[in-house]
């Protein structure tokens, strides 16, 4: 069944799923919507989790039946699928179709796309999920729909700014999801139990950071592993949480895939030096190292999420320095 974002919370907690997908222009959106079931999932017994990134060379055996060793401790895992950008192919529609048709009730599915054009979102694999648990589709936060963004993410944070406040802050952050989060959570941290004014609104954008997530972006793509370890660190300890840390690590390597698999980067906005940027570093990077830096990314989310016992502060050192 297809849910709207509001409905999808309230029939989370009274109808679980085996199955829900997620598609949405931002990753920031779908991590939303993914923290939300793995939350509930795990009090239903959902310890383990796998993810597998999508390329065009996926073997999808992994949600076949007879590819499945047998556990003597029934374990329920969680299984994740990230589409960046393209869809399942035929291999893979034809794989979530069969699965769809039976799904196993041991396993948790949870299907991830991002920026899929509209004929993927209405195909037969995409039709197969909404028919057999929950799809929801996100629409694109465009600059007329981004103040009620800011206003549903600060409801979430429990926190309540006044309305020429969240048009300041859409307005400074120019409709970067990824930038308005980080200064949501700074201001839960610097406003807690009141109101937060345009005043107030002005003295945090104004008190910014010695260094941004858009520092941390840079320094990632230029390749100056010190400079991007010392960011994160001084983020660290200005309070930025690790989900915002990884989010921004994430968004870049995203990118720098899409970038590989295009073959150019036209399908990446952003300015023109930044585009540069991503096409220099896409030319001397392998392949491998994007694909093992996504694997590396879902585990560090696992490790946020209490899936795993790393620590994702640890984790996300590594990846800048192995990057």
């Amino acid at each position: 069944m297809k849910l709207s974002k509001a409905h999808f919370y309230k029939d989370t907690e009274e109808n679980f799923q085996s199955t829900y997908s997620f598609f949405a222009d931002e990753s920031i959106q779908i991590s939303e919507l993914t923290d939300h079931v793995i939350k509930i999932s795990k009090s239903k017994g959902f310890e383990e989790k796998q993810t597998h990134i999508i390329t065009k060379d996926s073997d999808w055996a992994f949600l076949s039946s007879e590819n499945e060793n047998l556990d003597l401790f029934g374990s329920k895992k969680i299984i994740e699928i990230k589409l960046l950008g393209i869809g399942p192919g035929n291999k893979g529609s034809k794989a979530i179709k069969d699965y769809c048709l039976s799904p196993d009730q041991s396993k948790l599915l949870i299907v991830h796309a991002e920026r899929l054009d509209k004929k993927q979102q209405t195909s037969a694999w995409a039709k197969a999920l909404e028919s057999s648990g929950v799809l929801i589709v996100e629409p694109p936060i465009n600059k007329n729909s981004m103040p009620s963004w800011i206003k549903g993410k600060s409801q979430d944070l429990n926190i309540n700014i006044t309305e020429e406040a969240i048009h300041l802050l859409a307005e400074k952050t120019e409709g970067n999801l990824l930038a308005t989060s980080q200064e949501l959570m700074k201001l839960v941290l610097l406003f807690p139990s009141q109101d937060i004014s345009i005043e107030d609104m002005e003295e945090s954008i104004s008190n910014a950071s010695k260094f941004g997530i858009f520092d941390l972006s840079n320094s990632l793509l230029t390749g100056n592993k010190q400079r991007t370890v010392r960011i994160i660190e001084t983020l660290k300890a200005e309070g930025t949480q690790p989900p915002l840390i990884l989010w921004a690590l994430s968004k870049e390597i995203n990118n720098l895939y899409k970038v590989i698999e295009d073959g150019s980067s036209k399908n990446i906005w952003g300015p023109r030096y930044y585009l540069d940027l991503l096409s220099d570093k896409a030319n001397k990077m392998p392949r491998a190292k994007i694909t093992k830096s996504l694997k590396d990314i879902a585990e560090i989310d696992a490790a946020i999420k209490g899936l795993s016992d790393k620590s994702p502060w640890q984790s996300i050192r590594d990846l800048a320095l192995h990057f």
